[in-house]
């Protein structure tokens, strides 16, 4: 039976992850496991360690029972639940080394979407290293949203994107059956946007003339798939704006997309594509590496 793993959010009232995640389960019959973290410093206690041990239980109590009352709340007793509340500082850490991909199908949390040279968020660092699929749900979001947008890239040859293509559309016709939603795809047609100001290349032209190259893999796509022309989407400009401008307007529920799991210093001046439409987004995103195409 699959697997989520949920991570609660103390920090707000409305518990957005849990929410998406019940759903979900009640809708596939995932088994749900829950994860709270807590961790406080305790260096004013005296040194001793039964004494440290004795703070951390009452700290570990406190947020078990903050939990179960969530749990009570969310009226969940239909599903398969277990949960557990952590003592953990480092909380991308805990998660990524608990997350073997043959024991969860996702992670889903609440999406936290900003980032500096200084300071990496737990969402960055799972994006990046996570064994498993990512999901960040928004906190808030557009009322009414309808269908899973997947978003492909069409322009690369490499087997591994096209590996990471398939897998992106398949997660989410599953995620799209599930919900009694459609699914669409979105392709960013890249063009400088330095020589698009400067006009020194027509858009308009561009972006015609990549849509008649692409014609072929479009028809082999809606083939597959069993899509109508009208699901998918070309646009020229950049994926991490022209990707939440089709999700905005499609009202989409969920993002699908693919990231290149880059870390270190290379991802934090070169960026991802994932990241950095997560920061434009207004909806729920689910973030799969080439790695979890194997799944």
């Amino acid at each position: 039976m699959d697997k989520l793993l949920i991570v609660m959010d103390p920090a707000h009232k409305h518990q957005k992850a849990l929410a998406r995640g019940i759903e979900l389960a009640r809708a596939t019959g995932a088994h749900l496991e829950i994860v709270s973290f807590t961790h406080e410093h305790l260096g004013a206690l005296p040194s001793d360690p039964v004494v440290q041990q004795r703070a951390r239980g009452a700290l570990i109590e406190l947020r078990q029972r903050w939990l179960d009352q969530m749990l009570a709340l969310s009226n969940c007793s239909d599903l398969h639940v277990t949960t557990h509340t952590v003592w953990e500082k480092n909380i991308h850490q805990w998660i990524i080394e608990h997350c073997h991909p043959n024991r969860f199908k996702a992670v889903i949390k609440t999406g936290r979407r900003s980032e500096t040279l200084l300071y990496t968020p737990t969402d960055w660092h799972l994006i990046r290293e996570c064994p498993v699929p990512v999901m960040l749900v928004a906190e808030q979001k557009w009322h009414r949203a309808h269908p899973i947008l997947a978003a492909v890239d069409l322009s690369s040859t490499k087997p591994v994107k096209k590996a990471l293509n398939a897998k992106i559309i398949e997660q989410a016709s599953l995620l799209a059956k599930a919900l009694g939603a459609d699914v669409h795809l979105v392709h960013a047609l890249h063009i400088s946007e330095v020589l698009a100001d400067l006009e020194i290349v027509n858009v308009a032209k561009h972006e015609q003339k990549r849509k008649e190259a692409l014609e072929p893999t479009i028809t082999h796509l809606c083939n597959t798939w069993r899509l109508s022309r009208d699901q998918i989407h070309m646009t020229a400009g950049p994926a991490h704006k022209v990707i939440p401008s089709v999700a905005s307007q499609l009202k989409a529920d969920m993002v699908v997309i693919g990231t290149s799991g880059k870390t270190g210093l290379k991802a934090r001046v070169i960026g991802n594509t994932a990241e950095k439409v997560l920061t434009h987004l207004r909806t729920d995103l689910l973030a799969i590496k080439p790695g979890d195409a194997g799944q």
